[in-house]
């Protein structure tokens, strides 16, 4: 439900959505019903395109249609052109000719006018070639080498008979192109044979000369040699580059070392003991005499103790400082770390010339390959021309050998390039046309056909209702309510304005057409899914909004609707006021500011009894409290609660969607009319197709000011 107030206080707009649930199932109910309503011009147009066809294919002539399978091309042809091109344009040709030709290519040749004066001819028939080959087709299979050369005639034993003679005549006209080809080629290969045989032996003399002036009889092979060896000495020279470099870095760390060190040391040294050390010993067993007499007379606390022990221990300090023995003579010798020393160097330095010896030598060498190097190039590329010449001439002389070979054995034998893998049999005969078939096709295509018919008559029909429902059903037109989808977005702003605008239409239109005080209204329809519900509930918020204190009662106890639009619970309703259970005002629940809703309430087991029993009280309750009773009723084609309650209001509404059935419609008139009904008001015409351009100048919003309106 949507909230709108351009037209109306807090109105309430529920839209129609029976169309959006019924979807696809809606569109087959309707195609039934278009079917069943025209039935018997359903069945005349089916059987009647059906029979016929069935009569046009009766009495056409029939035709027999014989096929041939032929093989197109000779599968032993394996020689690419590009391998063969010769300085020969004639030879090219015939090399080209010669080759594996396409299946497309055979299928026009087939269909030739001498062909068909040789089948002519052959069969002795009555027919110009032009018209016989208008009843040949050859066609290629896809894929493969393939053709199926097919004739239609009168008789099977006759298109049999003409399809073997056009394989026949095919066949042999290949043969005899292929004959005249090989005498034609013969006479210019047996010119052309001697001139390339010298022109081989030339150029094969060249070749020959060239391997023996530069020694070697492969230019690919002698420039990977050459390469080969100048990258060697490349290596080689980098190699002795970095080893001297090497040698040269180890001469400079010996020669680092041999600075610090000297050429001599001492080697040999005579020892005697220390004289300066018993003397010290001496002293210290002395002094320790005399301490031990000392602690023995006086306390370890007297100053000549004290005085004893430190001389004591400066004695020891002495005596540990002091060597064991001294040397008394010194002998000299060279140092052997500093000749190891000198060793290396000396080889270091050996190595470095060595070095720079081999990289002279090598540098040498590799100059001397610049030259062979730099001329390497052009000596290829006239290598490569020569041979190139000599490898033509070659393939110019062995593709005319082998052409006068296949020439001479053409003349003899003339192969033709097509032969007959399946020929043309009576019994397998096609016939055209085909009654079961035709008829087949003819069975779907009237089905459509009528459905087509019968469906655009049944359009025209609703269409005409649409324009003018009045004269039709002589009622009249009270309201056309818009058919907009609310999920458009595009839309939804025109939809709302519409829709509002619509119903206000109506609530006038019912003051207009009722000749008294409408104080109740009934709200009827021919089946369901016309949209009554939605109708009902939009009638009754316009009417709120315009006139407050505004009942709407769902009188459809069996299928209610009216509590889902308005959001409320329908635990209680109108079933328990009519068993008077529940009084009016608390069964009673608010929409809007003046538009209540009294919902259809628990089930009830006999909905027209209960009507029967206590509906027109209620009504006399409801309108002495509010100024209109809007009452929403079942389908007028499923039951008869509407038509009962039809007779207790004071106006009757017929709402018709534009998609009803026009029996429908009039049925339910008929039975109004047989009730005696004086209060039907008009109809409603549901979803009715409108246009945006028909009112987007009134429901455009208003411009700013100072801006055109």
């Amino acid at each position: 439900m949507s909230q709108l107030s351009p037209y109306t206080r807090g109105g309430v707009v529920a839209y129609d959505e029976g169309a959006a649930r019924s979807g696809e199932v809606h569109d087959l109910l309707r195609a039934w019903s278009v079917i069943a309503k025209r039935w018997r011009l359903f069945l005349a147009l089916w059987f009647g395109f059906v029979t016929l066809v069935a009569l046009a294919t009766y009495l056409t002539p029939k035709s027999y249609t014989t096929t041939a399978r032929l093989m197109a091309g000779r599968p032993s042809r394996d020689i690419a052109a590009h391998d063969n091109d010769t300085a020969l344009p004639i030879l090219n040709a015939l090399v080209l000719q010669n080759g594996e030709q396409t299946a497309e290519t055979f299928a026009q040749l087939a269909q030739q006018h001498d062909i068909a004066q040789d089948v002519i001819a052959a069969e002795n028939l009555h027919v110009t070639p032009r018209a016989l080959l208008g009843r040949l087709s050859v066609k290629p299979v896809v894929n493969t080498a393939l053709l199926n050369l097919s004739v239609s005639w009168r008789s099977p034993e006759e298109a049999a008979a003409i399809t073997n003679a056009f394989a026949d005549a095919f066949i042999e006209q290949e043969r005899s192109y292929v004959r005249s080809e090989a005498v034609a080629a013969l006479g210019f290969l047996g010119k052309e044979l001697p001139k390339a045989q010298g022109r081989l032996r030339i150029a094969q003399g060249r070749l020959a000369r060239f391997q023996a002036t530069h020694g070697y009889i492969d230019a690919t092979a002698h420039e990977q040699d050459v390469a080969s060896r100048v990258g060697a000495l490349d290596q080689r020279i980098d190699q002795l580059t970095i080893d001297a470099i090497e040698a040269s870095s180890l001469l400079a760390s010996v020669t680092r070392q041999e600075a610090t060190l000297k050429a001599t040391v001492d080697s040999e040294h005579d020892l005697q003991p220390n004289p300066l050390l018993a003397d010290l010993r001496a002293k210290l067993v002395a002094t320790e005499t005399q301490l031990a007499d000392a602690r023995q007379e006086y306390t370890p606390q007297h100053p000549a103790v004290i005085a004893l022990e430190r001389q004591r221990a400066a004695l020891l300090s002495q005596i540990a400082a002091q060597p064991q023995s001294v040397v008394s003579r010194t002998s000299i010798s060279p140092n052997p770390l500093y000749g190891s020393l000198e060793q290396q160097a000396a080889a270091y330095r050996a190595r470095i010339e060595g070095d720079d010896g081999q990289l002279r030598a090598l540098r040498a060498r590799r100059e001397a390959y610049g030259a062979t190097v730099a001329a390497l190039p052009s000596e290829v590329m006239a290598y490569a021309a020569i041979r190139d010449e000599a490898t033509r001439a070659e393939n110019v002389y062995s593709a005319l050998a082998r052409k006068y070979s296949d020439a001479q054995i053409a003349t003899t034998t003339a192969i033709s390039d097509i032969f007959v893998v399946e020929s043309a049999r009576p019994e397998s005969a096609v016939r055209r046309p085909s009654l079961v078939t035709n008829v087949s096709v003819a069975l779907l295509a009237a089905l459509l056909l009528a459905f087509g018919i019968v469906y655009v008559l049944d359009l025209l029909d609703h269409r005409a209702i649409a324009a003018d429902a009045s004269s039709v059903y002589g009622l009249p037109v009270l309201a056309r309510i818009p058919a907009f989808a609310p999920s458009s977005k595009r839309m939804l702003p025109w939809a709302q304005s519409m829709t509002i605008e619509a119903f206000l239409h109506l609530c006038v239109a019912l003051k207009r057409v009722s000749t008294h005080r409408l104080r109740s209204l009934v709200v009827l329809s021919p089946s369901r899914g016309d949209g009554k519900s939605t109708v009902a509930f939009n009638l009754a918020s316009a009417m709120a909004s315009l006139q407050p204190r505004v009942l709407l009662i769902d009188a459809d106890m069996r299928r209610p609707t009216l509590h889902q639009r308005a959001g409320r619970p329908n635990d209680v309703g109108l079933s328990d006021v009519l068993r008077g259970t529940l009084p009016l005002d608390d069964a009673v629940q608010s929409v809007l500011p003046g538009f209540d809703l009294l919902t259809s309430g628990g089930d009830a087991a006999n909905p027209v009894a209960a009507l029967e029993f206590a509906f027109e009280s209620l009504l006399r309750t409801a309108q002495e409290r509010y100024a209109m009773v809007i009452v929403d009723a079942p389908a007028a084609s499923a039951v008869s609660d509407g038509l009962f309650i039809a007779t207790h209001v004071d106006g009757t509404v017929l709402v018709v969607s534009k998609h009803t059935d026009d029996r429908s419609t009039r049925k339910t008139l008929g039975q109004i009319a047989s009730l005696r009904l004086e209060n039907l008001l008009g109809i409603v015409l549901n979803r009715e197709p409108v246009r945006v351009t028909d009112y987007d100048d009134y429901f455009t919003p208003r411009a700013l000011d100072g801006a055109p309106s």
